[in-house]
């Protein structure tokens, strides 16, 4: 990848990120996805990267920073190791890494994934995951809705058939989540 196309990738990642924990401080998603599921030293490295106009940010109490990563929710870990085991190769590791927690986190709240990301669109969430996460990229070739692939796959790899998006069991209108219909969604 240019120079150039990886900037913007960069500037759309950080986009992402920023995205997640303003829909985390605004209610859209839990609390908990504020952390991004890092420690804070790796969080403020990461803001310091994705948002140097930001200077430096005072840490929270260790106590209550604990507090938030104590939130958790089930599945969470596992996600994210798929998603960590799914980096690309030829790709910034760091970047890669800072995508699969955004992802991991964003995953919980109730709306698509691009939008739980703070994106513009569902082609803005392909992008970096075609960037960042190639290996589960090409393997949507049904083109299912982002979380409930990765549930599909988080599904598949567990053993644990019909799971689905923490949100999702709300939602019993297949076609809202995958308009073709034709996807395997389990």
């Amino acid at each position: 990848m240019d120079d150039f196309r990886q900037q913007q990738t960069f500037r759309l990642l950080s986009r992402a990120v920023l995205g997640v924990l303003r829909n985390a401080q605004d209610g859209e998603l839990p609390l908990f996805a504020w952390t991004l599921g890092l420690s804070q030293a790796d969080l403020l490295e990461m803001l310091s990267a994705c948002a140097p106009e930001l200077g430096t940010m005072e840490a929270l109490p260790d106590a209550q920073y604990q507090q938030l990563l104590a939130q958790r929710p089930p599945l969470h870990n596992d996600l994210l190791f798929m998603l960590l085991a799914n980096r690309s190769a030829a790709e910034n590791p760091q970047h890669g890494r800072w995508l699969a927690h955004a992802v991991a986190v964003a995953s919980l709240g109730s709306r698509h994934l691009w939008q739980d990301m703070g994106l513009s669109s569902r082609q803005e969430l392909n992008q970096l995951l075609q960037c960042y996460l190639y290996p589960l990229h090409v393997r949507n070739r049904s083109d299912a809705k982002w979380k409930h692939f990765l549930y599909a796959e988080l599904a598949e790899q567990l053993g644990r058939p019909g799971l689905k998006p923490p949100e999702c069991h709300s939602n019993q209108k297949r076609t809202v989540c995958h308009p073709s219909g034709t996807g395997n969604l389990t």
